[in-house]
């Protein structure tokens, strides 16, 4: 019972366009701005089967992101464990494991990152004999709050 009554109050603080300072904030909502960054966003997709056979194991995945990724972007990225499936001509339908790997940079660092980026794809390539790493840049600035 008590939750829902705080759960009431505090649909109630935000209808009215502020918070007590009982509830943990000292001012209105409508005060506080958060300052958006821009920042350009590009995204890999690194397929983990390998052509001659086998995946890319978790420990070559850790190892890979320690060793090539991290320290070219020390301040950080998103990896994602994702799935990824296509039909070959033969109708075969292929499914892989895949990870994707999220970068945020900001404009001062564009040619620098990209530059970065396309050193990691090669790496993987090489590394793990793969065809190729999808990259997808999105063609406009992205606003970010910190």
């Amino acid at each position: 019972m008590r939750r829902a009554v705080r759960l009431t109050i505090l649909v109630f603080c935000l209808a009215v366009g502020g918070i007590s300072p009982a509830l943990g904030f000292a001012q209105p909502l409508s005060k506080v701005t958060i300052q958006a960054r821009p920042f350009y966003r590009t995204e890999l997709y690194f397929g983990r089967s390998i052509p001659s056979g086998g995946t890319v194991s978790d420990d070559e995945w850790e190892k890979f992101l320690l060793d090539v990724v991290t320290d070219r972007f020390p301040s950080g990225f998103t990896v994602l464990d994702a799935r990824g499936q296509y039909k070959q001509v033969n109708n075969e339908v292929i499914k892989e494991p895949t990870m994707i790997l999220i970068f945020f940079y900001p404009p001062s660092a564009r040619a620098s990152s990209r530059r970065k980026i396309e050193e990691i794809r090669r790496a993987y390539v090489k590394q793990f004999k793969q065809e190729s790493v999808l990259r997808l840049d999105f063609p406009g600035i992205v606003e970010v709050r910190f």
